[in-house]
């Protein structure tokens, strides 16, 4: 007996900024009796409620797809949150369009080039049956902020939470789910755009993954980031945690709940204008600090103090030096260090730190880079005066 449920698709809170305007629709992709029916179900509305045919077979497969605005911003990013299970954060900037559903490959391909701007976005996927579990991903980190973000060495929250599997020992149809699986992949991003590769290069998965035979709600509570690269604590990307089920008799992989936190690098700062341990007679006048990839939510400036390097010295802030961002993805910047002398009382030796503050270290400043140098003022002069006569 074909289970057929009515379901609706809702649609919330799509927000895309003016940059990037798209018209988008929802594939319905079901499997019958060994064949694959496609539907398409246009939306002209951001918001709104699309009824889907009936769900037959093995369930169906629904996948949310949005077209580019010929003005693209890379900085574009789509929320999107489709019936109650999913929920993703996604760039624009991807142009795979390759699937792979209920054991079919699918090449979609509308006539257009495919590294064309014309190519639809696939920004969200959910899998639904009258015996498909249901799961939610989430993920999150010491700052608030949304879409979910953390830095390259800080750890983040998973959280998945499962309803809707078959009792153990309970009897259920041939090829019914019975276990939920958590896979985790990465996407690289560009250096200066902040956004994925081009062509779906820098992508991919991670080997571990997590199977679960029972409802409930389970937790990874430190989760540490591996994307690839030379310096782990200067990578930028993002990583996924996607949950998936075993689907119909050919055991394929269908996704049901996926969740993205973005990775940003670990800032650091240099000091040009003066040396580290050099004697000076007068303060440099030409001191400035490169700050690299600041925090998005960041307060980085640099303050001087008397004596050889400390942690958790306080000292002079530098006025001039103070830079405060709240954004959406990391900031480089020069600012000078002006009016050291402010900061300066009897010659000795001086240290100038450049601290950041952000979420994480519980809102406490860390220090970025440091340099002490000397500095000597007071020239005594010892001379005499004699006359001849």
């Amino acid at each position: 007996m074909k289970a057929l449920i009515p379901f609706l698709l809702a649609l919330a809170a799509i927000a895309l900024f003016s940059s990037a305007k798209a018209v988008d629709f929802i594939r319905q992709i079901q499997l019958i009796d060994g064949k694959t029916v496609v539907y398409d179900m246009p939306i002209s509305n951001a918001t709104g409620t699309v009824r889907s045919k009936p769900i037959e077979g093995n369930g169906s497969v629904f996948q949310l797809y949005a077209y580019e605005d010929p003005i693209y911003s890379p900085y574009t990013v789509a929320d999107v949150n489709v019936g109650n299970a999913v929920h993703a954060n996604v760039s624009l900037g991807s142009n795979l369009v390759d699937l792979n559903v209920l054991g079919l490959h699918l090449d979609i391909n509308l006539g257009e080039d495919p590294s064309s701007s014309s190519m639809p976005k696939l920004l969200a996927e959910k899998a639904v049956g009258s015996l498909i579990p249901q799961a939610t991903v989430t993920l999150s980190s010491a700052d608030p902020y949304f879409p979910p973000r953390t830095r390259a060495d800080q750890p983040y929250r998973v959280k998945i939470a499962i309803d809707r599997l078959p009792v153990p020992g309970s009897e259920v149809p041939e090829n019914t789910p019975t276990k939920v699986r958590l896979e985790k992949s990465y996407k690289l991003y560009h250096p200066t755009l902040h956004v994925p590769a081009e062509n779906g290069s820098g992508q991919g998965s991670y080997s571990e993954a997590f199977e679960f035979n029972q409802n409930g709600t389970y937790s990874m509570p430190s989760v540490y980031q591996n994307l690839p690269g030379t310096s782990p604590t200067r990578v930028m990307g993002e990583e996924s945690h996607s949950a998936y089920i075993l689907l119909g008799s050919e055991n394929a992989l269908a996704k049901i709940a996926s969740s993205t936190i973005q990775i940003w690098p670990v800032s650091t700062a240099a000091i040009q204008g003066i040396q580290a341990g050099k004697l000076y007679y007068e303060l440099p006048q030409q001191v400035q600090a490169t700050l690299t990839d600041l925090y998005p939510d960041s307060v980085t400036y640099a303050q001087i103090y008397k004596g050889q390097p400390s942690l958790g010295q306080k000292g002079f802030t530098i006025p001039s030096s103070v830079f405060s961002i709240n954004t959406f993805a990391p900031q480089t910047t020069v600012v000078p260090l002006q009016d050291l002398v402010n900061g300066v009382s009897d010659d000795g030796d001086y240290t100038i730190e450049i601290l950041t503050i952000t979420p994480f270290n519980q809102r406490q400043p860390e220090r970025l880079t440091h340099l002490s140098f000397q500095l000597k003022r007071n020239i005594k002069v010892h001379a005499g005066i004699t006359t001849s006569e």
